[in-house]
């Protein structure tokens, strides 16, 4: 009488197995736990719980059986891990900020130093470099908008130097307040000399 109580406990726990392989696959692995977990598996049972069963998918299911036979007992249990959520795809890596324009940085200097201050700036770089952050001075080598030589001085003040015209102007404003004291000091300066530098 109890074997047949385990024969149909096993048989039942076989189909509950089944139903629950089949609505959340497993892998090989998690097959091979619950396959281990009874000694004397049933007919039914192997054939449910097969290892090469490739139809379960790769999500990873954890059932646990402690069947009657040749344990003692009689009760069931089973832990059914819920399925693996799926990753979220990757968000894309954010642009590049865009290179600044001139007008930013013509913008960026005014806002430095003040309407008085910059009139003096700008005529002294429209008369250097036209506000150009590639103009080049073909003889001294001089470079940007502010025409710094060498040209690689500006790399104390970004490694963007050569290309963003904020770098420049940062720079070119350093450059002014340590030498000069001030752009209306520096146009002075470029004023009195001929040919004309600063």
């Amino acid at each position: 009488m109890l074997n047949t109580i385990a024969s149909i406990t096993t048989a039942a726990l076989a189909v509950l197995v089944a139903g629950l392989m089949l609505t959340a696959p497993a892998t090989a692995r998690s097959l091979a736990a619950v396959t281990s977990t009874t000694t004397d598996a049933s007919p039914i049972a192997s054939l449910i719980v097969s290892r090469v069963d490739e139809t379960f998918g790769e999500r990873a299911v954890t059932v646990s059986r402690s069947l009657g036979a040749g344990r003692g007992s009689t009760s069931a249990a089973q832990n059914v891990a819920a399925p693996a959520a799926t990753a979220e795809p990757a968000a894309p890596a954010p642009a590049p900020a865009p290179t600044p324009s001139v007008d930013d940085a013509r913008s960026y200097a005014l806002a430095q130093i003040g309407a008085a201050q910059f009139s003096c700036l700008d005529a002294l770089w429209q008369h250097e470099s036209d506000w150009d952050p590639t103009a080049e001075n073909p003889s001294s080598g001089a470079y940007g908008i502010a025409q710094a030589l060498p040209a690689a001085k500006m790399a104390s003040t970004g490694k963007d130097w050569m290309s963003n015209p904020i770098t420049q102007v940062r720079w070119g404003l350093d450059y002014i307040a340590g030498r000069y004291g001030s752009a209306c000091k520096a146009w002075s300066f470029w004023l009195r000399h001929y040919p004309h530098w600063y």
